[in-house]
């Protein structure tokens, strides 16, 4: 029964989770603004989803195949994440180099002995 109660409040902290990003998504008003919304349910939500299926179904295959993607999504959500808003920004300006005029701070280093 206390594993039942486990599962059933990681499962509801994972839908939180998930509900809260897309809120957030909705929210923001450009693109970019609106990945960062994406980290709740994709690193703390498959998280805790692993816990819940290690809790149900014990250290099976299930589990590992669920830690593996896991695994998988929190190396590859930083680089996927860069990347959309990379073409997010190309999509926007035509370039993704920041240039002169652009609608962002470029910050140099100054040559100073």
């Amino acid at each position: 029964m206390t594993a039942y109660v486990a599962e059933v409040a990681l499962l509801t902290v994972v839908v939180l989770l998930c509900w809260l990003g897309v809120l957030g998504m909705w929210r923001m008003k450009e693109p970019t603004q609106a990945l960062h919304y994406l980290s709740l349910p994709a690193t703390a939500g498959a998280i805790l989803l692993t816990i819940a299926v290690l809790i149900a179904q014990g250290p099976r295959q299930t589990f590992w195949k669920v830690a593996l993607i896991t695994l998988i999504l929190l190396l590859t959500n930083s680089v996927v994440a860069h990347a959309t808003a990379r073409a997010f920004r190309e999509r926007k300006l035509g370039h993704w180099e920041p240039r002169e005029g652009d609608p962002m701070e470029i910050v140099r280093e100054e040559n100073t002995p």
